[in-house]
């Protein structure tokens, strides 16, 4: 029919509009929008805003965490450009964990520090689905409870866990066997039940003293020495 031709430019288009539009809900939120947007789920030490160090994030929002300047508490890769770092320490964080989930729009993120600050409540929501992460800093909260078994099953590259003085209970979780892993930092907490037997020979540190363990210490963590495994 004659209409036919005058019709397809314009079903072409609508076509071309949904594709694009698909483009943009399967790229997610930049990396700007969803750090200025995590900012706003942290409480500082006045317990109602986020800490005051983070406010640079909002007067240089233009250039992006890795422009010029690059954002507190932000490392880039040098290549990519990409977050690679995240160290939001000694910032006085108070009250629960955020949902750390939002921070899976960041795929460069490789290492990420809450130590060194007052959060309190249960191993943070969202923090198991970053299975990019490599190194993973809790030391020195108020985090308590049981840790989900699978919490680390799939950061298969992870290297270094510090979870050191904390409230954590529960039995350590089952997933840490990443075949990368270097050091586990977990003292000072109230762990129970065994120490796992991990298997990693590239293990570099193991402590996991001052907690709740009972039975004997496998051979393989033996050369890790005595004090890495002692009671309070």
């Amino acid at each position: 029919m004659a209409g036919d031709g005058a019709a397809r430019p314009l079903l072409l288009a609508a076509a071309l509009a949904l594709v694009a539009a698909a483009s943009v809900v399967a790229a997610g939120p930049s990396e700007t929008e969803a750090l200025l947007s995590f900012r706003e789920t942290l409480r500082g030490p006045t317990g109602n805003s986020p800490p005051a160090p983070l406010d640079q994030w909002v007067t240089s929002p233009g250039s992006g965490p890795c422009g010029d300047p690059v954002w507190y508490a932000v490392r880039c890769h040098p290549v990519t450009n990409k977050v690679l770092v995240l160290r939001l320490e000694y910032l006085g964080l108070q009250g629960p964990a955020p949902d750390m989930a939002p921070l899976g729009a960041l795929p460069g993120l490789r290492a990420l520090s809450f130590a060194n600050n007052n959060l309190t409540g249960p191993f943070p929501a969202g923090l198991s689905a970053l299975g990019m992460l490599k190194l993973l800093y809790l030391s020195r909260n108020r985090f308590s409870g049981d840790i989900p078994d699978g919490a680390f099953a799939a950061m298969r590259g992870l290297m270094k866990l510090f979870l050191t003085d904390n409230d954590f209970t529960g039995r350590i979780p089952g997933s840490l066997t990443s075949p990368k892993l270097l050091v586990l930092q977990i003292s000072k907490n109230r762990f129970e039940g065994p120490v796992p037997d991990l298997k990693q020979t590239g293990l570099q540190l193991v402590d996991v003293s001052n907690n709740n363990l009972s039975g004997p210490v496998p051979q393989q963590l033996q050369r890790f020495g005595t004090a890495a495994f002692q009671g309070e």
